[in-house]
């Protein structure tokens, strides 16, 4: 439209765009302080891939494009991806062309950069959501259908109040597996090495970097070594789990222990901890696991929100 500008973010655009943010997503909304960490300080971020719809002085939408400058643990950098890690247009500015112009922007940006698919959102480092709330934000996710963005899962994010939690029924389950050989410890400070030999190995390279900088803050006296639990089986970790807060997780089991009940003991334990810090509450960001109801429903939690994960191809 001619009296729509598009422009890339500038410092001075700080708070007009949180306040946007806010006003546009509504149930995502961000602080300074979140801004810095998970947009501007994260290694990837260039101003110019953060693109700004500009009406009659006023900030009308915004669509922040990534591509990866750094290379990520395991993953190297994805010459062939891009990302959206979050898009909105202020309620008083839809239907007016301006979703329409930062979508097609983005796409020229994605094409000029030689990739070959925009994914909307599972991005690491630093992403906020794992994709589009269906619920909430099912407007814009019949918007980016329309425009060519194809779901490709449907992961949930999932809440549960902990006070009452009861450890008992998981402690026969762990005297079954110790019989086995398989112990459930809190981790040790000198087993670090222990630890990321293993997530090295076996586990996604976002959850490396997570549990490395977990442990880094842990390490520093911002945290307790009980903020990690382990799986022992013949002198090697063969599963783990983690929690910052009353953020749980991630945890995992190595391909070849699953099945074992290891899973739902390291769970049992770890909330338990969580317990004994004080925390009323745990949550997980979001899971794609379709057990994922019989895993954390035993241990009462419960869907909060349900996301698509998009995908187009260029």
């Amino acid at each position: 439209m001619p009296d729509l500008q598009l422009r890339s973010y500038r410092s001075a655009d700080e708070s007009a765009l949180l306040a946007l943010w806010s006003a546009s997503l509504p149930f995502d909304a961000i602080d300074a302080a979140t801004f810095h960490i998970k947009v501007l300080l994260d290694p990837n971020f260039h101003p110019d891939w953060l693109l700004l719809a500009e009406r009659e002085g006023h900030l009308a939408g915004f669509c922040l494009c990534l591509i990866r400058r750094v290379p990520m643990d395991k993953g190297g950098l994805d010459p062939e991806s891009g990302w959206i890690t979050a898009l909105g247009v202020h309620p008083e500015q839809r239907r007016q062309g301006v979703g329409n112009a930062l979508i097609e922007r983005a796409l020229e940006l994605f094409r000029n950069a030689g990739r070959r698919q925009v994914s909307l959102s599972p991005y690491t480092p630093k992403y906020f959501v794992p994709g589009v709330d269906v619920c909430h934000y099912a407007e814009g996710l019949a918007f980016l259908e329309k425009r060519g963005f194809a779901v490709t899962s449907r992961p949930l994010s999932m809440d549960a109040n902990i006070v009452l939690l009861d450890p008992r029924p998981y402690q026969e389950r762990e005297r079954v597996l110790a019989a086995q050989g398989i112990q459930i410890q809190a981790l040790q400070p000198h087993q670090l090495p222990d630890l990321m030999t293993f997530l090295q190995e076996h586990m996604p390279g976002d959850w490396v970097r997570h549990g490395r900088e977990l442990l880094g803050d842990i390490s520093r006296g911002r945290g307790t070594w009980a903020q990690f639990t382990l799986a022992w089986h013949h002198g090697q970790v063969v599963g783990y789990c983690q929690f910052e807060g009353e953020h749980f997780g991630p945890f995992g089991v190595r391909e070849g222990m699953q099945g074992q009940g290891i899973g739902t003991v390291l769970l049992a334990r770890c909330l338990r901890a969580m317990q004994e810090q004080g925390h009323h509450h745990a949550w997980v960001l979001w899971t794609s696991d379709e057990n994922a109801d019989k895993v954390y429903g035993r241990f009462g939690f419960r869907e909060t929100r349900r996301f698509a994960v998009l995908r187009r191809l260029l």
